[in-house]
């Protein structure tokens, strides 16, 4: 495959810290298998990210009146291929559905964001 288009999946989850790099390792090694590689940009060896969420987030509004919520979050991200994104997308879905089951997580919503992007790789060996 020559072509390097990619869609990239940005994915952000609250989740305690000290179940960060656990649940982080589970979820990208399980989207590794299939997908080829995946980034955690946060655990607990990090600073943690903090997300701020209004009770009514989901909605589109002008303006929010829910009471705003300030809570740890991991963030992964998945590059695929364009004709992969569905099924990443499922598993995405699937993979967070059992994390939360396995490890017990206090987490309801999960916020995704695809994006398209191009990748390129180089051999630093082979640059030397």
């Amino acid at each position: 495959m020559t072509d390097n288009a990619r869609i990239r999946f940005l994915v952000l989850f609250s989740i305690s810290p000290e179940k960060m790099a656990e649940v982080g390792d589970f979820v990208a090694g399980q989207l590794s298998r299939r997908f080829g590689g995946a980034t955690v940009l946060q655990s607990s060896d990090q600073a943690t990210l903090t997300g701020f969420w209004a009770d009514d987030g989901q909605e589109f509004k002008n303006a929010y009146e829910g009471v705003i919520h300030k809570e740890p979050v991991i963030s992964l991200m998945l590059s695929v291929l364009p004709e992969d994104e569905e099924e990443a997308y499922s598993q995405i879905k699937a993979t967070l559905a059992e994390a939360a089951k396995r490890f017990a997580l206090d987490c309801r919503h999960v916020h995704v964001e695809t994006l398209r992007a191009s990748a390129r790789h180089f051999d630093l060996q082979a640059e030397a």
